[in-house]
């Protein structure tokens, strides 16, 4: 969008036909950017002009029968007041038109007019009014920028909010500009903070046709990034060529496309579950975290999210892949500043999925003590030394360690299980820093039975054989020696090849390995990846099957552990050049 000048449109009043003609005469009109586009003889007719042709300047006489050019331009001004008027006076009437110009008149003129002195005044109308039309122009262009900055704003303003960084009596004001209904009274509000995460397997990041209805930005992304790493160029390191990241980059976007795309559809949908409901506010938090900010009384919120919980993990699916949906709930809080609390609140809500698992609506209010009781308080330097003892496989102390932190006096089973939490996020802490992957990161059976427990006794009973179990997989994996891991691994495969879900990440947790570690092996002692080590091993298993049976495709592929039979006629052409149909015809 430019801005486009056009003449500039000039109105004539004047009640002698003289006067009007030698305005008309007297300079190019046409050179100064301006045409006339009509003349009027007295203030009536003009106002007439001026309301049908809404000139830009107007150029009036002084003295006209019935109302003056004076009284004229203060009308002209009060209801058009970007026209400017330029009044035609002669040198006995030259002191009141100057004082006219005090009243907003742009200029004036002295008769006889003079071409000198109408072509001053009119190059300095025309600059004027030039340089308001920029403003303008710039000032609607700024408009138009902030109207299609206006949902990212209004986003980042109820994140301010939720954040407490917003005073309490701006509030008002700025809600009112974004739209929210936040009024000067004391009603409640109550807020849910949801959580979509998809869990990619390799496999499926490397063949993208998988997902048809995301391949087309799918290979928009690839391609893009393929052409910057072009650019760059080989980068070297002691001689070699600095490939990992770039390895690493290439299976990475793929996966963290498809997690935007679902944050993306999810957001859509929640959207569509309150169409035009102006008490709902839905917006995504820095985290990529969807929150519903629900304004007013709370009635039917959490019979609301439960269904809006079932219907996103009900829709929000990819083949192959596990996507889940977990949502944690503030409790009521009343008063606008108090959304903050109620965002914390469900934020620590969603939290204690790592306890209960994922795909639920958690509510703060059940994970709160209740009233009068004396609340638990962590011991930080207790906990830290558990973590200690737990992250170097010292069981037995850590287990002595844990009675000597349980020996306090609990009012009851609530407040033993805020213990328990701790106890358990110090065990996950120790398996994620000695790199334990799968149920030894964090056995969701185990401590689903923790927090289910009915009694004390049975509670620290369970919570004793967590600590003990997770010290003595990390002993264990300590004690492994890696001599013969990669036979082992090598055997493993070849046995379990049949079996779809085994991965890098499964495999690696059979033989208490990191899937880097094991990874970086594999890449060592084969000069293969681990994913074109499987794949190798599947397609000649493939080859095989096609030379001494009969069976299907579709059938061999779920032998060779790839049910999905267009991956693997993909894959199949890819290794071996020709099409399973084609090697079986040209087989000896």
């Amino acid at each position: 969008m430019e801005l486009t000048v056009e003449p500039l449109k000039v109105l004539i009043v004047d009640d002698e036909y003289l006067i009007r003609n030698l305005l008309r005469m007297r300079i190019d009109w046409e050179q100064q950017g301006m045409t006339i586009i009509g003349e009027a003889s007295d203030a009536a007719e003009a106002l007439n002009q001026v309301e049908l042709l809404r000139p830009d300047i107007v150029f009036t006489d002084i003295y006209m029968p019935k109302m003056d050019g004076i009284e004229l331009s203060g009308i002209l001004m009060e209801r058009y007041p970007n026209i400017k008027i330029v009044v035609v006076t002669g040198h006995d009437e030259f002191e009141y038109a100057r004082q006219s110009v005090k009243l907003g008149i742009s200029d004036f003129i002295l008769k006889p007019i003079r071409a000198s002195e109408l072509l001053q005044v009119t190059t300095k109308l025309r600059v004027a009014i030039e340089q308001e039309m920029g403003r303008e122009y710039e000032l609607m262009k700024l408009r138009e920028e902030m109207k299609q900055s206006l949902p990212y704003l209004r986003e980042r303003f109820v994140n301010q909010w939720l954040s407490d960084v917003i005073p309490e009596d701006e509030l008002q004001e700025k809600g009112r500009f974004f739209g929210i209904p936040i009024s000067s009274g004391e009603p409640g509000l109550r807020i849910a903070v949801m959580e979509v995460e998809v869990a990619v397997p390799q496999a499926k990041i490397a063949a993208p046709e998988v997902y048809p209805h995301l391949s087309e930005p799918y290979h928009q992304t690839r391609q893009t990034h393929q052409t910057h790493e072009a650019h760059r160029g080989p980068q070297q390191q002691h001689g070699q060529p600095q490939l990992s990241q770039h390895q690493t980059e290439a299976h990475r976007q793929p996966a963290e496309e498809i997690h935007i795309l679902l944050r993306m559809v999810g957001m859509k949908q929640v959207q569509a579950f309150y169409p035009q409901d102006l008490q709902t506010i839905i917006v995504m938090d820095p985290h990529n975290r969807i929150v519903v900010l629900s304004l007013g009384a709370d009635t039917e919120f959490t019979n609301q999210v439960q269904q809006l919980q079932e219907e996103l993990q009900h829709t929000l699916k990819l083949e192959g892949c596990e996507v889940d949906v977990t949502v944690g709930i503030g409790q009521w809080q009343s008063g606008w500043g108090r959304a903050c609390v109620g965002y914390r609140e469900a934020c620590r809500a969603l939290d204690y999925q790592a306890f209960v698992g994922k795909n639920q609506v958690i509510c703060f209010e059940d994970l709160v003590i209740e009233n009068g009781k004396r609340p638990y308080h962590s011991d930080a330097q207790l906990l830290q030394q558990l973590q200690f003892y737990v992250s170097v496989g010292a069981g037995e102390e850590a287990v002595l360690l844990l009675e000597r932190m349980l020996f306090v006096p609990f009012s009851d089973v609530s407040q033993f299980r805020m213990a328990a939490m701790d106890v358990v996020t110090e065990c996950q802490r120790a398996a994620i820093e000695q790199q334990l992957e799968g149920e030894y990161a964090l056995n969701k059976e185990a401590v689903a039975a923790i927090f289910t427990a009915g009694h004390l006794p049975e509670l620290k009973s369970m919570l004793e054989q967590h600590v003990r179990t997770v010290s003595d997989v990390i002993q264990a994996k300590r004690q492994a020696k890696e001599g013969n891991l990669i036979d082992r691994v090598m055997a493993y495969l070849e046995e379990n090849m049949g079996n779809a879900e085994v991965g890098l990440s499964s495999t690696a947790a059979a033989f208490y390995v990191s899937s880097g570690h094991l990874g970086r092996l594999m890449k060592k002692e084969t000069g293969q990846t681990f994913v074109e080590y499987m794949t190798q091993l599947r397609m000649r298993k493939a080859e095989t099957l096609l030379k001494q049976t009969d069976l299907k495709g579709y059938e061999i592929g779920q032998q060779v552990g790839i049910p999905d039979p267009h991956y693997f006629s993909v894959l199949f052409k890819k290794h071996i050049g020709r099409s399973m149909n084609e090697y079986r015809n040209v087989k000896t």
